[in-house]
């Protein structure tokens, strides 16, 4: 049984023809690594932005915010990633475990307050009318824009894959990790989501709020106290500091592996793991002095870094779609039933199941390059296309001048600890 973190592009490597096997894992690794690190980096921008925002809901007449104030508290959030995943490798499964219950407990919190104390909208408003402010013209455009923000609770469940060589039993519970999670997610989601609309009250007095987010406005508004707005809003900003750290060893492992098969620069000295900590601290560090550089560019231009911010979904997706196609295509004519783990769907529901996520992540990856708003300026241009251009192009320019003559396709490491190359051990799984 293969016990791997490389995830997407091991997947790939697997179920590629032969002759492309190798280019074809090691541009999905790219591209996963790529997207990875920014969504980690996204979320704790996120919660660092959140507390800056409390200030401003808190102290709105003496205090004005300044970026760079926005990118220390940004820091601070990668900071403590870092630390407690060197040195706190051991209790990070509790504090993950206190960032669920959290999430629990603070759904229902948010959705009872909201739920009791709001004036409520009819279910017209909520099921039926429209409300597009983003200039688009066609109300079906904006709502496929508007689709994004649900997509972007759901990047990062193949984060249980990339923790595999360090989790029992991985072909049961990495599958088990990553499909519960979008059901409970998806579920809490819609409720939050339905709770929400029926309470939004003025849209127009949210979106104009002095702290940025217009969910703060609204618990402001409901609760008619900053204090009880304060207490709702950190159970949402601490659950996002703890989803970076999480997300922070899920991107530290793909990373980490990618050196381990020599497919980055300086791969010997990045494979390395520490022997006392048992954890890759070079590799944790180096993520988080790529997402810390990324403050600098908040600090010069927004535009330029959302745009940054705004690859994670393409980024990501596109290291979705790709092992799908190759399994539709090539997987399940080369497949062994002995090379499947214990679930399997089998020919008829596994097609349905592929071509389904495969509408779906086209769908999503074209609309998630449209801008939010129009007429388009330079200020809310969506450049993500640009910047995933620019990450795959350097990593062209890198595989052709070096990593082809490395990179010989994924490592993975079998129960028995011995180390292969895919495809050229035939026992190896």
């Amino acid at each position: 049984m293969l016990r791997d973190s490389t995830g997407q592009y091991h997947w790939v490597a697997v179920l590629a023809p032969t002759n492309t096997r190798v280019i074809a894992s090691w541009f999905t690794g790219w591209i996963s690594v790529g997207g990875q690190t920014v969504l980690t980096a996204s979320a704790a921008f996120a919660a660092g932005l959140q507390f800056q925002a409390l200030i401003t809901l808190n102290q709105p007449d003496t205090y004005v915010p300044q970026r760079w104030q926005g990118m220390l508290f940004y820091w601070l959030i990668l900071l403590y990633a870092a630390v407690v995943n060197i040195w706190g490798s051991k209790i990070l499964p509790h504090t993950n475990l206190v960032s669920g219950v959290l999430h629990l407990i603070g759904f229902v919190a948010i959705v009872v307050v909201l739920g009791v104390m709001s004036s409520k909208h009819s279910a017209q408003y909520v099921f039926v009318d429209v409300a597009n402010s983003s200039g688009w013209s066609n109300d079906g455009i904006a709502w496929l824009v508007g689709l994004l923000s649900s997509v972007y609770p759901f990047l990062g469940y193949d984060a249980a894959a990339h923790l595999a060589e360090e989790l029992p039993k991985p072909s049961r519970n990495v599958p088990l990790a990553m499909v519960g999670s979008v059901v409970a997610n998806g579920v809490i989601g819609l409720i939050y989501c339905i709770v929400l609309l029926f309470s939004l009250g003025d849209l127009d007095n949210l979106l104009e709020s002095p702290t940025g987010f217009p969910f703060m406005q609204l618990f402001a508004n409901v609760t008619k106290s900053n204090a009880g707005a304060t207490v709702m809003v950190l159970i949402i900003s601490l659950i996002a500091v703890a989803a970076n750290a999480a997300g922070l060893t899920s991107t530290s492992r793909t990373f980490w592996a990618f050196a381990r098969d020599d497919a980055m620069p300086f791969s010997t000295y990045f494979a390395h793991v520490h022997p006392g900590l048992k954890v890759p601290v070079r590799m944790i560090v180096l993520v988080s002095v790529l997402q810390g550089l990324l403050g600098f560019i908040y600090l010069g231009n927004t535009t330029a870094f959302n745009a940054i911010l705004s690859m994670a979904i393409i980024g990501m997706y596109f290291s979705y779609i790709l092992p799908i196609i190759y399994m539709l295509v090539y997987g399940r004519n080369k497949l062994a039933r002995s090379d499947y783990g214990p679930f399997r769907l089998g020919k008829v529901a596994g097609t349905f199941v592929n071509i389904a996520a495969i509408l779906w992540l086209v769908l999503a990856i074209v609309f998630s390059t449209f801008p939010n708003f129009e007429p388009v300026t330079s200020q809310n241009m969506n450049y993500s296309t640009v910047v995933l251009a620019g990450w795959v192009v350097f990593g062209v320019a890198y595989y052709f001048l070096f990593g082809r003559r490395v990179y010989t396709g994924p490592v993975v490491e079998t129960e028995a600890a011995e180390l292969s190359v895919v495809g050229s051990v035939p026992d190896s799984k």
